[in-house]
This record gives C-alpha cells, structure tokens and sequence, in this order.
C-alpha cells in the first residue's frame, strides 16, 4: 500500500505538469462583460475519484474531458462542501452556510420548509437579473421537497426562469421486477442480465408497440435486455411479441437512471408562490442524458447572456450501468447494482459517463468539437464562456477511493476530509495562465460571489445586509496568478434540520457500514438503496434508536452518528466539534430540548483536533484520522489545555470561529422565532401580507412555531413583536459592508431607488417597500450616527 501512495504523488505532480505545459502558452482573452455562464454539478464525486486531482485508486476512471478543461482553466485543490448535496447546494445559490438557511443535511420528505432554502432568500439568479442574465436550473434540485408551498415549481420561485429534471434527492430505486416482468424480484440491476433474446416494448403517445431484439440487433457490445432498457423498453426474455404483453402502468414503475419522474417548466414565479399545477411526467430516458439534452434544449433557445446549472444526478446511489451509446462497455459483466460495495467497474462506468456527457453538451453548445468517438473532446473553444464543474459533496462510503488513502467511515455525511474534499475546475475567457492549481482554501459558498464577479456584480453589494454572506471574493485567483489567498479559515458542518413534530413521520434507525443514523432515513427504501440495514418498521428487528441498535448489536462497534458536527480549519490544523446522542442519558430529566421530535436521549459535545499535513506513507492524503486525533483522551472542560503550547493559539482561534457562526445564526434565528419570515431581520406589516400569502395552506416559513401549519397562531407571534428589530440601524444601512456607513452606502441606495424587486432591497431602510427619500434621510441620520463603526453600535429600529 505504501508503494502505491508513493506512486500517487508522483502521478499527481506529473498531472500537475501535464495540465500546466498544456494551458501554458494561453492567456486570457478580453472578456465580455456579461459572458455566458456553465456550472456543472457531479453528484456525489469527492475529490478522491478523479486522477486529474492525483487520486482515483488503483484503476481510476477515465475523464479526459475534465483533464482538457482543466488545461484550459484552473484548479481549485483545497475545497470544502458541505458534508451533504442539499446544503452544499444551497451554498452555491446563496451565499450562506447551512446555520444560516437552515439546509443543514440531504432534505427529505419529513422536514418542514424551515429546511429548504426560503424563496426570500437572495439567489444567485436574481443576482445575475440585474445584468440581464437568464437562468436555467437543469438536472437535480434537492433544495426542498413536496411540502414547499410551491410545490414542484419551488426552483421558479427562487428566481430560476426554467427548471427541467428531478425534484427527488436522487434517482428512484431499482425497478426489482424490471418492468412488472420478474414477480419475484431478482433483477437487482433493474433489467434481466443475461443474453437471452426476447420481446422489447416500448410506449408512445399512439401506444405500446413491440420489437424482437435477438443477438444480431443489439446496441454496440450489450445484450438484448439492455439493449431494450437503453431504447426506454420493457423486456421479456424469452419470449416472441404478443407472448406476456406488460400493461400500460408497468411502463410507470420507476427504475433509477431509467425511468424516473420529471418535471419541467418556465417563468419565474413570486416568493410568496402557494400553489403551482406543475406536475411531473414519467421519462425513460437515461437521466443523465435527459439532462444533457434539457440542458441543450435550453442554452441554445437564449440570446442574452445566460447561466445554465447542469446538476447531474450521477454518481448517486442507486448506481445502473450506464447505457453503452455514451460509454463503452465492452466486457458488459453482471453487476450487483445496489449491493453496499460497488465493484469499480460500475463506478467507473457511472464517472465515465458524466465525462461524456460533459463533452456532447460543449460540443452541442458550440464550445468544444468531439474526436472520432463521438464522445471526447478533440478541440476546445470556450471563448468568453466560463466553465465550472464541482463535486457537491465528498464520496458516499462504499464509492470511497481507500487506496489513496481516504477515509470510507468518515466520508459522506461527515465533516472529517473524505466528506467534505470536493474538486473544482473552472475554465474560460477570465482565466489568465491556464493549467494551474491554486491550493487556496475554498468554500462552495465563494461561488456565489465567484459568478456574480464573473457577470461583473459585487454580490457583497447588491445582497442586503440583513443577509449575512459566508462567500469570500475568489474571482481574483483566476485573472491573478500571483493573487494572495483571501480565506483564512474554511468550515462547514451537518445539523438535523427541522422535521414534521408528527411522530408517525419520524426517521428510523438505518445502519451502513458501522454507521448507525436515526435521523436521516424515513424509508426502508432509501436506506437501502443506500446499502443500509433497516431497523425501522417492518424490519426482523425494529428499534427506535440508534443507541438501542448499538446496545443490540453490542460485538458490531455500531455507532450512532453525530446528530451535529461542525469543523473549521486553516491551511494545516482542523477542529471537529461533534454532538452526539449521550447513550447513557436519557432525554427525560436532562434539562435538553430534543434535537429531533423523536429523541430518547440527551446529547453531548466532543472536540476532535488534526494535523492535516499530508505524510508519504502514513497519510499521503492529509486526512483526519480518528488514531490521529490529539485530544482523543482530553476531559478538560478547554481542550487547549490538552494541547502542545504551540497548538493552543490555533485551537482557540478555530474554536472562535465556529462561535461566532454559532453567535450570529442564533441571532437570526431567533428573530425568525418572533415571526421575521422573510429573512429581512425585523418584524413588520410585511410580514403580516406575506403570512397572508400562505396562512391554511400547510407548512411554510411563516410557520413561526413549527407545528406544520401556517395559521393564526402563527399570526399572533408576528402581531405580538410588530416593530421589532433584529439587527442595528449600522448595520443595516451598510449596505457595502465595510463596517462604516458614509457617502458610497448613499450612492448604493439610490442606485435602488424604486419599488423592491423579490428580495434585492437592501436600500429599503424603514421597510415599506420601496426605496425612496424617506430611506434617504434614514441613510444620513445612520451616517450621522454610525460613521466609521457600523458594526459596533447598538442602535436599532
């Protein structure tokens, strides 16, 4: 194994050399002012799969469309997500970190709205309106669920103008009956895996029509099964056309990649959106070339300058082979789909075909010309269009790259490295020196702030004050090789989110590898499609807890996950603050509120502290881990204490970070508890008309006591702290945030002057809507009072 680390850096210095040589003798042409924008989104991928970052394990896969765009753009090597796609995702679109939106986790279908990001939120695509930009979401949204007041046109009402793909957290699970065809469910690929020759029939809108497909009329090294899964068929092996017809409904059973549900519409919608009338339809096309084609379809119907998000759902779980007319498959072996340890061919297969899908949509674009194959790039031609592909997370456990030295019990889902190391390639008319690698600390929420530089915005001006921002300028790393690094502290973390208080929708104890989660699964089918043992209902064994399937299971070493965990970290020391259900203390007579409405026990704090300096040999990849924690026998109530002299200073100084998060989100959520439901940190008559908008309707942000309505006492809440405010009359009318408020905050405001658009309202001082003369004079008053100490004075209103 030693000698295999060792071979990893060496590949990876020499990827670093071959993408350098490659982008050396290019610089930056001038650049529009509003060029066209491609943010690509892998699901699921960690910085661990790809050996254009100097990993990928014994056998990685091949992508040499990212290795191309990587020579022509830059990449980031020192990036942190979020432990989980939704709340990585919500960090692209706006700016902040999950204490702030309250998208802590992967959202499911029993949270409440209070876990989505909130339609007042200050969203990229209403950023980019302001430069003429449209903006198309593609693919997977994972930003909410069904119970979004706006149903399936949430994305519309978070300032998307279209949305084509799937509202799901990932692909559905695996059609067991492969079409109604097996009743007995053996077909754990979705489709009979055997070289039988058979009845393929297909469904259109004339109806179901029929094809023998023997031997000699399959798709390019497949069988006829799946050849007939690829064509969005139903097979019946074996059998002549007539023999066995499948009924119409079959062709509605969803099967992951295959058949799944999607949903498409245009024009944006109102943040107070409460209903919607878009629904979904049944797509048999293999999703991520459905997403390629949307994402097509799209782009080319534009003029103006556009974004495009193209958000695949690959490489999430549950993995099919992907169909053989985008990637090769020549050994076409069985595969075991679905089982908790992937073989690496199918892994391969699912990356591979991510690359060539990448590389048909530039060239369908116009950005790029395909070699002979017909799916890798020959020539790259970018111009002024900016492209950037991201992980949005670190690997799943049974994907994980352990060769290289990852981590497979402390990946997805967890704050330590494998979980939350994510690769970053972006590329375009705006890079000067192509080919580097900038190991810069990055967080996902700089991308915010990173394409509102590339349109030629300043997001830190145009979002009001009264939405904090997590993003730090990093634009300046792709025009500047020489640009001095401007994150000193990176973080991130996992929370629980907020559920339904209906205990007969509560999650259940779901364990995969020696992980035990009571929080995050609340279906048996989630759980395993995600290779996990269920002890919920209907399990051999059922438990409420995971604590009771750990004192089950005692000889296992099952552990309960943290049901919290944030981490912070500079260049080389990180600390991990983890809260975990105390197993030996019950909830009842601890004086704790439950984390979750279903908790038995109280919870305890554990501070974890690593050096992740990466050793050839012992650590070749710089992880966290546990053997290498230097507090793991610290009982000190400070942990410094337990610490070398030297450390102590870094320790305290990563602790204060993750203190003030925790100070300033404990500050706006409790203004949102006296009834601030649009996140503009006072209470006022607006917030009694957008109540309005969704009061009897169900769960919504102005759900103030998070019972699962909207209703009158919700109202009384906001009634009873009318003319409340949460944050200081400095700080509000800052609106450059420089910490002083003086003559450019006045020229901000009136450049806003006018009625408020969505949530772009910043200069909008005394909250009635608009910004007009009344702010003005609210402006002068704080320049009076406040000058050069924005942040320090209490003055509110």
């Amino acid at each position: 194994m030693n000698a295999r680390f060792t071979m990893t850096s060496a590949v990876s210095a020499l990827v670093s050399a071959v993408l350098g040589l490659l982008g050396a003798a290019t610089t930056a042409a001038p650049a529009r002012a509003a060029p066209d924008i491609l943010f690509i989104v892998l699901d699921d991928v960690g910085v661990d799969q790809l050996s254009i970052f100097g990993y990928g394990g014994v056998t990685p896969p091949k992508t040499p469309n990212m290795a191309k765009i990587a020579a022509a753009g830059v990449r980031f090597s020192n990036v942190w997500s979020m432990p989980q796609c939704s709340s990585s995702r919500s960090t692209y679109f706006t700016g902040r970190l999950p204490p702030r939106t309250g998208v802590g986790l992967a959202i499911q279908e029993n949270h409440l709205p209070q876990t989505y990001v909130s339609s007042f939120e200050t969203t990229l695509p209403r950023l980019l309106e302001t430069a003429g930009y449209k903006s198309a979401l593609v693919g997977k949204y994972h930003l909410g669920t069904e119970r979004d007041p706006a149903g399936d046109c949430a994305p519309a009402s978070r300032g998307f103008d279209s949305f084509a793909g799937n509202m799901r957290s990932g692909p559905p699970s695996i059609d067991l009956t492969a079409g109604n065809v097996d009743p007995t469910g053996a077909q754990v690929c979705g489709y009979y895996q055997v070289g039988a020759a058979g009845a393929c029939y297909t469904k259109a809108s004339s109806g179901v029509s029929c094809r023998f497909i023997g031997s000699g009329q399959t798709d390019s090294q497949t069988s006829p099964a799946r050849t007939c899964l690829q064509r969005g068929g139903i097979f019946t092996p074996g059998k002549s056309c007539g023999a066995d017809a499948p009924a119409t409904s079959d062709f509605d059973r969803y099967n992951a990649y295959y058949v799944w549900p999607r949903t498409a519409f245009s024009g944006k919608r109102s943040p107070t959106l409460s209903s919607c009338g878009v629904g979904s339809t049944v797509d048999r096309t293999y999703l991520t070339i459905a997403q390629q084609n949307d994402g097509v379809s799209w782009w080319k119907s534009q003029t103006g300058p556009r974004m495009l998000t193209l958000s695949f759902n690959a490489i999430h779980a549950p993995l099919q082979k992907p169909p053989t007319t985008l990637v090769p498959d020549p050994d076409d072996k069985p595969s075991a789909c679905n089982s908790m340890l992937p073989d690496r061919e199918l892994l391969n297969l699912a990356i591979e075909s991510l690359d060539a899908a990448i590389g048909r949509t530039l060239a369908q674009i116009g950005l790029s010309q395909l070699g002979a194959d017909g799916r890798t790039i020959a020539r790259l031609n970018l111009g002024d269009t900016m492209v950037a592909i991201i992980g949005d997370n670190g690997s799943f456990g049974p994907t994980v790259r352990a060769t290289d030295g990852f981590d497979v019990g402390r990946s997805k889902g967890t704050t330590y490295q494998t979980g939350v190391w994510v690769p970053l390639i972006v590329a375009g008319g705006q890079v000067v020196q192509p080919g580097r690698v900038v190991d810069a600390l990055i967080s996902t929420a700089d991308l915010y702030g990173l394409f509102a530089a590339m349109a030629g915005l300043d997001a830190a001006k145009l979002a009001p004050p009264s939405h904090r921002l997590d993003s730090v300028p990093m634009h300046a790393y792709l025009t500047d090789p020489a640009a001095t690094p401007t994150r000193k502290i990176n973080y991130t973390e996992i929370n629980s989110g907020t559920f339904t208080p209906d205990l007969s929708e509560r999650s259940w104890p779901c364990v995969i590898g020696s992980q035990c989660s009571d929080v995050l699964f609340p279906t048996e089918g989630f759980c395993k499609d995600n290779g996990g043992v269920w002890y919920g209902p209907g399990a051999a064994a059922q438990y409420s807890s995971c604590c009771a399937v750990a004192a089950a299971n005692s000889s296992s070493s099952i552990t309960p996950m943290a049901v919290r965990q944030r981490a912070a970290r500079d260049l080389r020391w990180k600390l991990v603050r983890s809260e975990t259900m105390n197993c030996a203390k019950p909830l009842a007579g601890s004086g704790q509120q439950p984390v979750v409405p279903w908790a038995e026990y109280a919870t305890q704090s554990k501070d974890e502290f690593y050096d992740l300096k990466k050793v050839a040999g012992s650590n070749p990849a710089g992880m966290d881990y546990a053997a290498n924690d230097k507090l793991a026998a610290c009982a000190a109530s400070d942990p410094a204490t337990c610490l070398p002299s030297n450390l102590r200073s870094t320790y305290r100084k990563l602790a204060a970070e993750i203190d003030r998060i925790a100070g300033e989100t404990s500050e706006e959520a409790a203004c949102r508890a006296k009834g601030d439901g649009n996140l503009d940190m006072r209470i006022d008559r607006q917030d009694i008309a957008d109540w309005q908008a969704f009061a009897g309707k169900g769960p919504s942000r102005y759900d103030i006591n998070v019972d699962g309505e909207t209703d009158d006492d919700d109202l009384s809440i906001i009634r009873a702290n009318l003319g409340r405010a949460c944050m200081t009359v400095c700080r509000r009318a800052d609106l450059d945030r420089n910490g002083q408020v003086d003559k450019a905050d006045l020229a901000l405001l009136r450049r806003q002057s006018g009625r408020c658009k969505d949530t772009l309202c910043g200069g909008d001082l005394d909250g009635d809507g608009r910004v007009a003369a009344s702010d003005e004079v609210f402006m002068r008053k704080a320049m009076g009072v406040c000058g050069g100490r924005a942040h320090s004075v209490a003055v509110r209103h």
